[in-house]
């Protein structure tokens, strides 16, 4: 070849190689993406097995392979096939052994306690952090020895851990401030203050289950406790303080790492923290260091070595939520806003980003979301969007008030008074955000019934996709993309009216809530007034099922103080009225029974065996418990032999509900039973019964209140003793209402079980 030609060549190829980094500039961030994507799927769906002593290292054989023609792949199979070798090690060790071993570890973070008792603690261990499930709560820093065994993705114990060894003087600090921050957000006296310990600390015990709920409904959860959001604007601000100090690019980045470890250590170790904490650096890093590094490429780094070294956030909804809103954000936001920036160059910057950043992150957690509850609120973005201008001054004064709790340990004056007014002004914000989230969760439209998972997962996507694409289309200046976004919203319209669930008729007489596992109905007594029996165990179901029957004013009966039962009891007491509690009388002074009273406001009344409670439009007779002899004793209050088993006659209409009480209780109650139209299975279907309590009853009609459940509720035997007449689940059905006649309708179309 000439020289001449050759030199051409060179050239050419030169051109030629040159165009090509620049199309493929964003390569290596890809493969780092890909990996993510991976390393999510191996974690959740694989276990340490045989597969890994041959496919890691053919994953890494590979990309060695590949390093040669194709460097940025065979790097990227590397060092997947490195991080994926790490996470495995680190998740078997987390997990432990299969069989009961002892756990020794200090405790650095732990959930609020559940409505059970139950809590989660993360241990530090020789491991690796290790989470356990444990009946009750231990304070940070105090080191316990424990019998642990191997439950799902994590450990969990019988007993309550043994303490080693207390807390040392920096863990007591710290809760000192934790504590401090919750007193002086507490005096400010509004919903604010209930906010404002979890929105800086994950201190999320003084909000209340009406503000969780509220939360949950308009996706403002993330708000309510430490999210990456926090964590991100205490480490930018220690940073951007040090670079308006003259602080160079490395010095802004070390101090804005530093605060955050800090802020970790107050908020506590728990996956969540981390997650956020990592993205928060992430962050940090792309903005303090100033250019020169790929935002896409830090923040897949980051997700990686997340599930590297803490391979229990595979499993966690929140890291997922995390990266995908993440990437949404990084991909999506920019090309939206050059173009609006375009075509719509009169709007406000900040008013158009303020509105972009939270539609693009909602819509694309929407798969996820409806994935852990099948349902879809309208005013999710606008809460989102009227709540994100509070978080920064909320978090910035909560923080400032740390510091200076911290300084007054120290003995100097003013501080603590400080404290306490920053708190207060934090406070302010943080109404803001329990207000926004109160107004559109009582909106039309806040919760929309969604197809269950996988299918609503799937239709979500497929849905979501189709937006996307008509979105593009118009941002194109295509006209394909009105009717493709019209379209999805018509599907979308479609696919709400098909599950949501029905409304009871205006005539309804009694209505059988779907409440999960557990129990709750509401007698209609006319004029906005009822009588509830059972609340079930979460507030949110028993307050759907209130708005949806439209009672406003009524009494509550508790048949007795299970859970399931009583627990969600503050659902009821939303926007209404509470006037009397029924209770049995050999409980009436119950612990249970007092807190109920002073929470709800309502008057404790006795109700015993051959009690009528008469109302205008029911007649209530109670048939079971007989009084004890001697007062029930303390680990007696949660007996099912005392269970309040009423029979309500209702404008023709029978009804019998007999909460839990068993074999023994429904064999002395069938001997003098009348038959009654409608008969709800006793303790949710389950197999300690009576046949002759079913007979004597010789219902029309038969309602299982139950939900999903390791008991095996309903049983075969407690449907077959209801004889030929149809069975009514709430599971399958939704709420049961019911009317005149023995007509009946249901929530969602459902079979009808046989005995």
């Amino acid at each position: 070849m000439p020289k001449t030609h050759a030199a051409r060549f060179r050239t050419s190829c030169a051109a030629a190689a040159d165009r090509l980094r620049t199309k493929t500039r964003l390569w290596p961030g890809s493969v780092r993406l890909l990996c993510c994507a991976a390393g999510l799927w191996a974690t959740a769906l694989l276990t340490p097995g045989p597969w890994a002593l041959v496919g890691v290292p053919v994953l890494g054989l590979l990309g060695f392979l590949s390093l040669r023609r194709h460097h940025h792949l065979g790097v990227g199979l590397i060092v997947f096939a490195c991080l994926v070798t790490i996470q495995i090690t680190a998740l078997a060790a987390s997990r432990g052994p299969g069989t009961a071993a002892e756990t020794v570890g200090t405790v650095v973070g732990h959930s609020e306690p559940g409505a059970t008792g139950w809590t989660r603690l993360t241990l530090l261990t020789t491991t690796g952090f290790t989470e356990v499930l444990s009946p009750a709560a231990v304070d940070a820093g105090t080191s316990v020895r424990m019998r642990t065994e191997r439950a799902d993705d994590i450990r969990s114990t019988s007993s309550a851990p043994e303490s080693v060894r207390e807390p040392n003087a920096l863990w007591r600090w710290r809760e000192r401030l934790r504590t401090q921050l919750r007193a002086d957000s507490l005096a400010a006296g509004h919903d604010g203050g209930h906010l404002l310990p979890g929105l800086v600390v994950g201190d999320t015990e003084p909000q209340d289950a009406r503000m969780i709920d509220d939360m949950r409904a308009v996706s403002l959860t993330h708000v309510s406790a430490v999210s990456g959001s926090n964590v991100t604007i205490v480490s930018l601000g220690a940073g951007l303080l040090a670079g308006a100090c003259r602080a160079g690019p490395r010095l802004r980045v070390s101090i804005g790492v530093l605060a955050c470890i800090g802020y970790v250590f107050i908020v506590g170790f728990e996956p969540s923290a981390i997650r956020a904490a990592g993205m928060a650096i992430a962050t940090a890093l792309v903005f303090l260091r100033g250019g020169g590094i790929s935002p896409v490429a830090v923040m897949c780094s980051t997700a990686s070595l997340l599930l590297a070294f803490v391979p229990v956030l595979a499993t966690s909804v929140g890291f997922v939520l995390s990266v995908v809103s993440t990437a949404a954000i990084m991909f999506i936001v920019p090309i939206l806003l050059r173009r609006l920036a375009v075509h719509l160059p009169l709007l406000p910057s900040v008013l158009v980003t303020a509105l972009v950043v939270p539609f693009v992150a909602q819509l694309a957690c929407t798969p996820v979301l409806v994935a852990i509850d099948p349902r879809i609120g309208l005013w999710s973005v606008a809460a989102n969007a009227l709540a994100a201008p509070a978080v920064l001054p909320a978090t910035a004064a909560g923080f400032l008030s740390l510091v200076c709790a911290a300084i007054a340990t120290t003995g100097l004056p003013g501080f603590d008074l400080l404290s306490e007014l920053l708190a207060r002004l934090g406070s302010l914000p943080a109404w803001w955000i329990v207000r926004v989230a109160r107004i559109c969760a009582a909106l039309p439209g806040a919760a929309l019934d969604w197809p269950a998972p996988p299918a609503g997962t799937l239709l979500a996507a497929a849905l979501l996709g189709n937006a996307a694409v008509g979105g593009w289309l118009l941002v194109r200046r295509r006209l394909w993309g009105l009717p493709v976004l019209v379209l999805c919203c018509v599907l979308t319209a479609s696919v709400i009216i098909a599950v949501r669930a029905k409304p009871p008729g205006a005539d309804w007489l009694v209505l059988v809530c779907d409440v999960g596992q557990g129990a709750g109905a509401v007698i209609n007594l006319g004029e906005g007034r009822g009588l509830v029996v059972d609340t079930g165990r979460e507030a949110e179901p028993i307050d759907t099922c209130l708005d949806d029957s439209g009672i406003a004013e009524f009494d509550l009966l508790i048949s007795h103080f299970d859970a399931d039962h009583f627990a969600g009891y503050p659902g009821t007491s939303w926007g209404r009225r509470i006037d009397r509690m029924f209770v049995s009388a050999n409980v009436a002074t119950s612990p249970e029974a007092r807190r109920v009273a002073a929470d709800t406001g309502a008057e404790v009344v006795a109700a015993q065996r051959g009690q009528s409670l008469a109302f205008d439009q029911a007649d209530v007779e109670v048939l079971w418990p007989p009084p004890r002899p001697h007062p029930a004793g303390q680990d007696e209050e949660l007996r099912n032999e005392d269970s309040l088993v009423v029979r309500v006659d209702h404008e023709g209409l029978s009804t019998l509900l007999p909460g839990d009480v068993g074999a023994d209780e429904q064999f002395v109650l069938a001997q003098g039973l009348q038959p009654v139209d409608v008969l709800i299975a006793p303790h949710h279907g389950s197999s300690d019964l009576a046949p002759e309590f079913f007979a004597a009853a010789a219902p029309r009609l038969g309602v299982v209140s139950v939900g999903e459940n390791s008991y095996g509720h309903p049983s075969p035997k407690s449907l077959r003793a209801f004889g030929p007449v149809p069975v009514l689940r709430t599971d399958r059905c939704g709420s049961v209402a019911l009317y005149a006649q023995g007509r009946f309708s249901t929530g969602t179309d459902c079979p009808e079980d046989r005995g």
